[in-house]
């Protein structure tokens, strides 16, 4: 309710309002309301106080009213944005990057953004939940790498083989200390770490509708492995 609220008060103006109540059924509910149309053309203080009243009887009359407000053009969109958790627990999200974003975001921004999500949803859904999002950012991060230090790959070029020509190609990863080899060694196992990880993400998380989920101990592990590669490539690499 109070994700609705916010985002009905960001979002919507008086057409909406129409529009969801013709959707909802409940049209001569927002027409006739006392303050809600009146208190939006004015910008009044009580505005709000009204949004929620009148989320509040959908909740008590109709509850897919609030699914098809939670559904709407404008709303969905702020709440992927800003209360992606509270979809999924809804049902109404499978934790997919938006395909279509309105402004373009530059490749730290949307590793940055990734990142965010997985915490979240780490907190909120457990650790299958943020599989998906971590996967986004590494593999966000891994190609950002390399078109920061003009390395060429192909286009469309999956995380692992982006991993590869970090690993293989990227000066920083040159010297790695007296020990090299088995560093060496170490950073070749998580190239096969990653291509599991991608396994996992496309069959056992919620990135699409598979029956199957990984066990929640299986999902910190793989969580946890790609945090740990996180860590240093971005110690070693920046």
């Amino acid at each position: 309710m109070l994700a609705l609220q916010k985002a009905i008060v960001e979002m919507f103006d008086a057409g909406d309002w129409n529009e969801i109540g013709y959707q909802t059924g409940q049209h001569d509910y927002i027409l006739h309301h006392a303050r809600l149309l009146r208190s939006l053309g004015f910008g009044d203080d009580d505005y709000g106080g009204c949004v929620f009243q009148v989320l509040n009887h959908f909740g008590q009359h109709d509850e897919s009213a609030l699914f098809q407000v939670a559904e709407h053009q404008k709303i969905r969109p702020y709440l992927e944005k800003h209360n992606l958790d509270i979809l999924i627990d809804l049902g109404l999200s499978d934790a997919h990057v938006q395909t279509a974003i309105q402004s373009p975001l530059s490749a730290g921004e949307v590793v940055r953004r990734a990142l965010a999500d997985s915490e979240k949803l780490l907190q909120s859904s457990g650790a299958v939940s943020a599989i998906d999002r971590l996967h986004t950012a590494l593999h966000g991060y891994l190609r950002a790498v390399c078109a920061d230090a003009h390395l060429t790959v192909a286009e469309g070029a999956s995380i692992t083989a982006l991993f590869k020509i970090v690993r293989t190609k990227h000066t920083s990863l040159q010297d790695l200390g007296s020990q090299s080899d088995e560093i060496v060694r170490i950073l070749t196992s998580f190239g096969t770490v990653i291509d599991s990880v991608n396994t996992i993400r496309n069959h056992a998380s919620v990135a699409h509708p598979n029956e199957n989920m990984l066990n929640d101990d299986e999902a910190s592990l793989v969580v946890n492995a790609v945090r740990t590669l996180f860590n240093y490539l971005v110690r070693k690499v920046g």
